[in-house]
């Protein structure tokens, strides 16, 4: 009896681990550039946590207000009680983004992994070296990676892995460096297949670029763009009125979703977006090294990422 192994086909995607796509050269971020840089990334989080923070130490002061008032201990308005502690919920919210701000390190040291169709390159920044290989004799493997969320939940994550070779000063002597790329997320079938299908996605990815170009290689359409364009960008993403676009019978779950949920946080999300859009055009970046840029004949150096 004869046996067909029936294997998936796997189609191309990359989210938003793709920086720039050119006629010769694909930029790549890696894991860390994709993990804590980005909106919807740990350190977009982060925003978006110091804000509700600050309303969530507001609302206490809100309710001590009215427990002064009910007690007597106090009979001036609202406005005077808040207005003086007002510091109390920002230096809270501060602190909070202040513990939070090591994330940021990451995504603004981010470099990323060029792919040069012209040259057949394919060049990093690794632990203080610029390291080139020949797309030819690159090794690369897939991973699986099981991590756990705060509640203890398992996490399946793909990561592509690179391995570059940097020689000595003797021929037969080399250091290996690694550079990474976390598997795709934002494309239905790899939300299904997560791990080791959602790696092998950006593998085709890349591998289609270098075999056919950028004409060959699918949209990038990620569920959340990796950087704002316009300050009315939150308002326009986040709108809670989203939540009533669905059919009329899912009414009964969606407007106590509105109510309850979508209408309150909306300001709070739009306010942590807005801080880190502000973040984003404020904090320094890392300068490429000169060999990076002329890696792909000076097209990008990495502004506007």
């Amino acid at each position: 009896m004869n046996f067909t192994l029936k294997v998936p086909k796997i189609e191309p995607a990359a989210d938003n681990n793709v920086a720039k796509v050119t006629a010769n050269c694909l930029f790549m971020r890696t894991a860390s550039g994709s993990m804590y840089g980005g909106r919807r990334s740990m350190s977009w989080w982060s925003c978006v946590g110091t804000v509700l923070t600050w309303v969530f130490f507001t609302s206490i002061q809100i309710q001590e207000y009215f427990h002064e008032i009910t007690a007597g201990n106090f009979a001036g308005s609202l406005f005077e009680y808040v207005n003086y502690g007002w510091s109390h919920p920002l230096l809270i919210s501060a602190g909070f983004l202040v513990c939070c701000f090591w994330m940021f390190i990451p995504w603004r040291r981010q470099l990323p992994i060029i792919f040069n169709r012209r040259t057949n390159k394919v060049t990093c920044f690794i632990d203080g070296h610029v390291i080139s290989e020949d797309w030819s004799n690159l090794e690369a493997y897939i991973k699986d990676v099981t991590t756990f969320t705060a509640g203890g939940v398992p996490v399946n994550e793909g990561i592509l892995t690179f391995t570059f070779k940097l020689r000595g000063d003797n021929a037969r002597e080399f250091q290996q460096f690694r550079a990474v790329i976390m598997g795709t997320q934002d494309v239905p079938a790899a939300m299904i297949n997560r791990g080791i299908y959602g790696a092998a996605m950006i593998w085709e990815y890349i591998r289609l670029y270098m075999r056919e170009g950028a004409a060959a290689v699918p949209p990038i359409a990620p569920i959340a763009e990796y950087r704002l364009k316009r300050i009315s960008d939150p308002f326009r993403h986040f709108n809670p009125l989203k939540v009533l676009s669905v059919k009329f019978w899912w009414y009964p779950i969606a407007i106590p979703f509105f109510i309850f949920i979508a209408l309150p946080l909306a300001p709070v999300v739009i306010i942590g977006d807005l801080l880190y859009y502000g973040l984003d055009h404020i904090l320094p970046r890392r300068k490429w090294p000169r060999e990076l840029i002329d890696a792909c004949e000076g097209i990008w150096d990495g502004s506007e990422n």
